[in-house]
């Protein structure tokens, strides 16, 4: 098991249940692949550094968990598509 920390931006317009239930989802993947997620940090809305998607600020949200690298694809899949994220990024942690 490794650590990874993902990244979310989400659309600034969404509230905090929205944003809890789209969190819910990708922790149920990560936890469906016996992965475990460790924390949650939430940031808030920041601007951006040039509009994405036609949004000047975003909901920023860091999420840490183990898991094996297989789950890695399907989570970016599932981002890629929901209309919600702006952006997305997992990296792997050295903590």
């Amino acid at each position: 098991m490794r650590k990874y920390e993902l990244v979310i931006i989400f659309v600034p317009t969404l509230e905090e249940d929205g944003i809890s239930e789209e969190l819910s989802k990708i922790t149920s993947i990560i936890e469906k692949s016996n992965g475990k997620v460790l924390n949650t940090d939430t940031w808030g809305i920041k601007k951006l550094a040039y509009p994405v998607k036609h949004q000047e600020n975003g909901y920023y949200v860091v999420l840490y968990f183990d898991s094996d690298g297989k789950v890695i694809p399907e989570i970016e899949r599932i981002n890629k598509i929901n209309e919600k994220i702006l952006r997305q990024m997992i990296v792997k942690s050295n903590e």
